[in-house]
């Protein structure tokens, strides 16, 4: 009974501890690398959470209706070691986005680069992201 009871224990802390790996995706699962979208808007909220970075970007049709786009980008960790901070996501600013268009035809986009009205650039490349410069 106390093999059976321990036996059950392991297996529940295994399985409870393998479940985040499935809640994460790769990257040619969800978006194409054959398609990059461009997208100009507000950046309305920030969320500094692993596994992923995410920006929310207001955007405007030609009819002056706002959609929200997902931004996603690279994990906080990632961003901090490149010296992106979230200050400098550009929360309230309008930006324009160039990212990887998703498969499933959501409101998502992978960010690849993002330029403020100031001319500032910052590229976030597969497996590389380059400073604000």
């Amino acid at each position: 009974m106390r093999l059976r009871l321990l036996a059950g224990i392991v297996g529940f802390v295994v399985g409870a501890t393998a479940l985040p790996a499935f809640g994460h995706h790769s990257f040619a699962a969800v978006f194409d690398e054959t398609r990059l979208m461009t997208l100009q808007g507000t950046v309305s909220k920030v969320e500094w959470v692993n596994p992923h970075v995410y920006l929310y970007l207001d955007v405007a049709d030609a009819s002056g209706k706002i959609t929200t786009w997902t931004v996603e980008t690279f994990p906080p960790v990632t961003l901090r070691r490149a010296g992106v901070t979230r200050d400098k996501l550009g929360l309230g600013q309008r930006v324009t986005l160039e990212g990887y268009a998703p498969k499933d035809g959501s409101l998502t986009v992978l960010l690849r680069k993002m330029t403020f009205a100031n001319g500032q650039e910052l590229l976030i490349a597969l497996g590389d992201i380059n400073q604000l410069r």
